[in-house]
């Protein structure tokens, strides 16, 4: 495993063995929908499966529930054989890299599977071979990310780095106001509001240090975005 020195942030810290134990019950099932408004069943995991390749980057290890569901669902469209199928993750997080190979290993042993404990937003190790990667995805991390959009937006420029010419990035944020996408392009909403569950989860993850999104902006995330990438969609 490679291991430079990363700068743990308190959203990393926070990625216990209990949390991580109860990471799909919490995050997957309840925040991302019933919190959040995106719903994992409808929206997260099929973009992640259609665009899952056989060399995969995953930026944001949590728990390893994607890229192994993924590899359960090509498994069985292929008759319980699996493809070669390797899987580099990287996080700021030991815990969430150790359980995230653990999961998928147990139940694919066939996978090849790298660790990385690294920044999103940091220049990768010179070992992760750039250009090498088919797909990337950034699930659900940025908004653990300290600093502004255009740092944040960082980890978009480096992602870029290590994908073919081909390769596809895929990602979901948590952004900490209301935004709605026009013609225009993104504005902050003057007619919808969050919910008070929502409410609740960003006043109390922020003031906590878990979260950092409040100032999140979401056409610096588009514009970096079409500066990387031939193609981009994007959606709230």
């Amino acid at each position: 495993m490679e291991e430079p020195t990363p700068i743990h942030n308190e959203g990393s810290r926070r990625f216990t063995p209990f949390v991580l134990l109860i990471y799909d019950l919490f995050v997957i099932r309840f925040s991302a929908s019933r919190v959040w408004r995106c719903s994992t069943k409808k929206f997260l995991l099929p973009l992640f499966t259609e665009n899952f390749s056989e060399r995969h980057l995953e930026i944001g290890a949590g728990n390893g529930y994607f890229p192994t569901t993924a590899l359960t669902a090509i498994k069985n469209s292929q008759g319980g054989a699996l493809r070669k199928q390797h899987v580099t993750f990287v996080d700021l997080s030991q815990n969430s890299l150790t359980v995230s190979k653990r999961r998928v290993l147990a139940r694919h042993p066939e996978a090849d599977i790298q660790c990385v404990l690294a920044d999103a937003v940091k220049p990768m190790p010179a070992s992760l071979q750039s250009g090498s990667f088919d797909s990337a995805a950034l699930y659900l991390v940025l908004q653990f990310v300290h600093g502004s959009s255009d740092d944040k937006a960082q980890a978009f420029r480096i992602a870029k780095q290590h994908l073919s010419d081909e390769g596809v990035l895929i990602g979901a944020v948590v952004l900490g106001k209301v935004w709605e996408k026009r013609e225009s392009g993104y504005q902050i909403s003057t007619e919808k509001r969050p919910s008070r569950l929502t409410s609740f989860a960003l006043d109390f993850y922020n003031k906590r240090g878990i979260f950092a999104n409040l100032e999140d902006d979401p056409r610096v995330f588009d514009t970096v975005l079409r500066e990387e990438f031939e193609e981009v969609e994007s959606r709230i």
